[in-house]
């Protein structure tokens, strides 16, 4: 069963309710895809979920369809950013629209006909919706255009999706800063930022570093501040790593008011804790040149060396960058050399 619902929002809301707005789900298209379901001339490409006049297709009825997302109780809103292209020259009467699925139905809660010309602005323009209608359901979001011919098309660039919510409480353990290269037996300072994201002040929540590699936790305090919605606070932890090794840290919050606790820990913060002696590493950038190394986190191509760069660069590792390899080796414990593509005939 299918529904259509075309609607028009006009919202005022309360400056406090609009700042302090919890994300829910969000799609920006960097990282690898796992649980979309695309078909024809849909395809990602560099951080965009992008439909492609070509090849052309005739009669075409094409969907990008979003994994499940399960939407709390309170009154959801998603906003896509996206920009439409059309060929006015070929457009006919083709379409596109985007729709909720959720219990077996379908419903549509944006539609546009190519005729209508372009939507939105090159790089991207925001268009948002409510799906309070969806509140506690399991959902999955569908990107359709369908008509005569692709040829109408320049092309459907959607940049990102989100759905946000607003909560009474809800606590946020937004990120997690120090830093990344230490000694074994030096004390460090690490920061947990914390963000009210609800609609009341907060006070009386636990915050905590732990450590990902043992599961250790290395510091816990009871925060007994206020902290007013939309505010940010920053709770340090003092540690000192006896032994050299390579881990992980992570920030965590745990608080009995919380109504959403999928934002409680922090994104992992690398941290290499280095080793009592002295050595030196070159990388040798010895490839031709060509991008042939995918980059999960951006969608994109990058030549050989720069995955090495990053990655010595993250752990605070000093190198020496080279493109020919020098004639006395003798000062270097490690070498890393990239060879790239070549052909051989």
């Amino acid at each position: 069963m299918k529904r259509a619902l075309y609607l028009i929002f006009l919202v005022v809301l309360p400056v406090n309710s609009i700042l302090a707005q919890t994300t829910i789900w969000e799609e920006n298209f960097n990282a690898p895809k796992s649980g979309w379901e695309i078909e024809g001339n849909w395809a990602f490409e560099s951080g965009i979920l992008i439909f492609n006049y070509f090849p052309i297709n005739i009669n075409y009825d094409f969907s990008a369809i979003s994994p499940e997302i399960i939407l709390p109780e309170n009154a959801p809103e998603i906003t896509v950013n996206q920009f439409i292209e059309t060929y006015p020259s070929s457009v006919t009467s083709e379409a596109c629209e985007i729709s909720v699925i959720f219990d077996g139905s379908e419903e549509v809660i944006w539609f546009i006909e190519l005729s209508q010309g372009n939507w939105g602005s090159e790089g991207g323009e925001e268009i948002s919706f409510s799906m309070a209608q969806f509140a506690g359901k399991t959902i999955r979001i569908k990107i359709r255009t369908w008509g005569p011919t692709t040829d109408a098309w320049w092309d459907w660039s959607v940049y990102s999706m989100k759905i946000t919510s607003v909560f009474n409480r809800d606590l946020s353990a937004s990120g997690l800063t120090g830093p990344s290269n230490v000694s074994p037996d030096a004390t460090n300072t690490w920061q947990v930022q914390v963000k009210n994201l609800g609609l009341q002040p907060q006070t009386g929540f636990i915050v905590e570093l732990v450590s990902f590699k043992t599961g250790e936790e290395l510091g816990s305090q009871l925060f007994n501040d206020v902290l007013e919605p939309g505010d940010s606070a920053f709770v340090s932890f003092d540690w000192t790593f006896g032994s050299p090794q390579n881990t992980c840290l992570y920030g965590k919050l745990t608080s009995e008011e919380d109504e959403f606790n999928q934002n409680n820990i922090t994104r992992s913060h690398f941290l290499r804790i280095e080793p009592d002696f002295e050595y030196q590493v070159l990388l040798w950038d010895n490839d031709n040149g060509i991008e042939t190394i995918y980059n999960p986190e951006t969608g994109a191509l990058e030549q050989p060396d720069k995955a090495f760069s990053d990655a010595l660069t993250c752990a605070g590792i000093n190198f020496d960058y080279v493109n020919s390899l020098p004639e006395n080796l003798d000062g270097y414990e490690i070498i890393i050399a990239t060879l790239g593509c070549y052909c051989l005939s």
